[in-house]
């Protein structure tokens, strides 16, 4: 299922699972201004998370729905939370290796512990306030851009 992205030319395809509209428009503009080839796709909730994953439901057609390279995951989102998100996909063999990114505005130490423990590759704090803001974006960026390898 995970396919390998040899550069930042190729197209890269991202998962957004978030259920506030604006913080999902934030994270797209970041996204699309770090790298053009980025394929961006939405769902709002744990079970339309898992569903796109497993292709299940509207999510069948590999065209409007590819695989993600790439999964951004907030913790708190409707009907499957974001730690069970990222538990299904780290026990499933085609999807274990996918990298997950838990985006949340929680900085608790024992949502930290749990995510990464539910499989999540990396935690990051959603930012707050004009400087937080800017050193999230030149983060993203620089990870996006010329840092992150995809299996």
């Amino acid at each position: 299922m995970i396919r390998a992205v040899e550069n930042t030319k190729d197209k890269v395809s991202v998962l957004v699972v978030e259920d506030d509209a604006d913080s999902y428009k934030f994270l797209e503009a970041i996204m699309k201004s770090c790298c053009e080839e980025t394929s961006i796709h939405w769902v709002q909730d744990g079970e339309q998370a898992v569903d796109y994953l497993f292709r299940r439901g509207e999510y069948q057609d590999e065209t409007k729905y590819p695989d993600p390279d790439l999964v951004f995951l907030d913790i708190r989102i409707p009907k499957k939370n974001g730690l069970e998100v990222a538990k299904i996909i780290k026990k499933d063999p085609s999807l274990k290796k996918l990298p997950t990114i838990m985006l949340t505005t929680s900085s608790s130490s024992t949502d930290v512990l749990h995510a990464y423990e539910n499989g999540a590759n990396s935690y990051l704090k959603k930012p707050e306030g004009s400087h937080e803001i800017e050193q999230f974006k030149k983060a993203i960026c620089l990870f996006w851009s010329s840092i992150l390898l995809y299996p």
